[in-house]
């Protein structure tokens, strides 16, 4: 079965902030496959802010061979739009795109290794 990831940050106003998440999730997409997984296409999408949105995301989907789509939510914490705003959003998408498969995966703040992670960065700056 075809997946694609589609990785979602907040959006900002500011422009070079989106930017610099969209050159993030296209360093992901050329890291090649992780952990088993394959992709089709690994693409960024914006809650609120900036574009592409996640309907626009899976609208640039429309030509691959994608059955199922992972979302992978890029916030640190569970409030309001990872608890609500972004369920929200993926059951609009299944609503609107009945024949993909819509996954909304952990959001990043639950990712295993993350306190790790913290430590050495702030290592690496001392």
């Amino acid at each position: 079965m075809s997946k694609a990831l589609l990785i979602m940050a907040h959006g900002s106003r500011s422009e070079t902030a989106n930017d610099e998440f969209r050159v993030l999730v296209n360093t992901v997409a050329e890291s090649g496959p992780g952990a088993g997984q394959e992709y089709v296409a690994v693409l960024p999408c914006f809650l609120e802010l900036a574009n592409p949105s996640l309907i626009e995301a899976i609208q640039q989907l429309e030509h691959q061979p994608v059955k199922t789509v992972q979302l992978y939510p890029l916030f640190f914490n569970k409030g309001k739009h990872v608890g609500r705003d972004i369920p929200a959003q993926v059951e609009d998408a299944r609503q609107r795109f009945p024949d993909l498969s819509i996954e909304l995966l952990e959001y990043f703040g639950n990712a295993h290794g993350l306190t790790s992670l913290i430590l050495q960065h702030v290592g690496e700056q001392a």
